[in-house]
């Protein structure tokens, strides 16, 4: 073979190689410099938010009678906490919580009272079903008129302003939260809720987004429509709410509380019929 095709096939890798390495050396500094970057934003963006009043962007009213609608105890300090914890700081908002079920153990009752006390929700406040039609049950689908009807008797009974509770996709996707939402959609689309009364769900993210805490906050901010943000020191009320579950407060509910976003912001949609309808004919399809 000659020598010299030889040495020009060797110079031809060697430059292909050195162009190679030089190529995703650049890529990789363009990578760290958007990382760089975006953490800027976010750390500025949340020092920003921690010094400028945020009723702009929570639920308008406030509403002066909130109903948080939950499928086990443990759900309102997990997925809600945010949210409760600037309700039950506003003047003339109160919150009411309706668990609609007790989570498999009669003990988590208990757990549940010390939790809303803990929070600021007031024992008459708080309401924990008892129903073999609403097992605990991650694999079960509750019966959408059982849980519309149990709302709706709620909103009726208490002057309601606006129901807050779980979207189609239930945060973690556990049928038992998905089951409120098509409870509360089914009194959206059947007119059946009064006319000062409001529906709110909780909006999910995907798994990267869930645990990134503030590294989500522009995403989060840019998204939806109404938010509700704390700050670390905030946060350890939340916590504190937490540990009053003793026996779900396990180490991966711990790592949960320590990197969920859901413990940091919680974003909200308004829900209306004409919407869900759109949106339920979409699935259907």
């Amino acid at each position: 073979m000659d020598m010299s095709l030889v040495n020009t096939v060797a110079n031809y890798v060697n430059v292909l190689l050195n162009e190679t390495v030089w190529y995703f050396k650049e890529i990789a500094w363009q990578l760290v410099i958007a990382v760089i970057a975006y953490l800027c934003v976010c750390i500025f963006l949340y020092i920003l938010l921690l010094n400028v009043s945020h009723k702009a962007w929570q639920l308008p009213g406030p509403p002066a009678r909130v109903l948080l609608v939950i499928a086990h105890p443990d759900d309102e300090v997990m997925f809600f906490g945010p949210m409760i914890y600037w309700m039950i700081n506003q003047r003339d908002c109160e919150v009411y919580l309706l668990c609609l079920t007790i989570g498999g153990d009669k003990k988590r009752k208990e757990e549940l009272w010390a939790s809303a006390r803990i929070l600021g929700i007031p024992e008459a406040n708080v309401t924990i079903l008892m129903s073999t039609q609403l097992p605990d049950d991650p694999k079960v689908q509750w019966p959408k008129n059982i849980v519309a009807e149990t709302i709706l008797l709620h909103v009726e009974s208490y002057r309601i302003n606006a129901v807050v509770t779980f979207d189609k996709r239930g945060v973690s996707g556990h049928r038992n939260h998905i089951s409120i939402f098509y409870g509360v959609a089914s009194l959206c689309m059947e007119n059946k809720l009064p006319t000062y009364c409001k529906m709110y769900v909780l909006e999910t993210v995907n798994i990267l987004r869930k645990y990134t805490l503030v590294l989500d906050l522009p995403i989060s901010l840019l998204s939806t429509s109404y938010w509700y943000l704390l700050s670390f020191k905030q946060r350890r009320n939340i916590h504190t709410a937490m540990r009053a579950h003793k026996s779900q407060y396990v180490w991966f509910r711990k790592l949960y509380m320590g990197f969920s976003r859901y413990a940091f912001v919680n974003t909200l949609q308004e829900i209306n019929s004409l919407d869900l309808e759109l949106d339920i004919d979409f699935d259907d399809e």
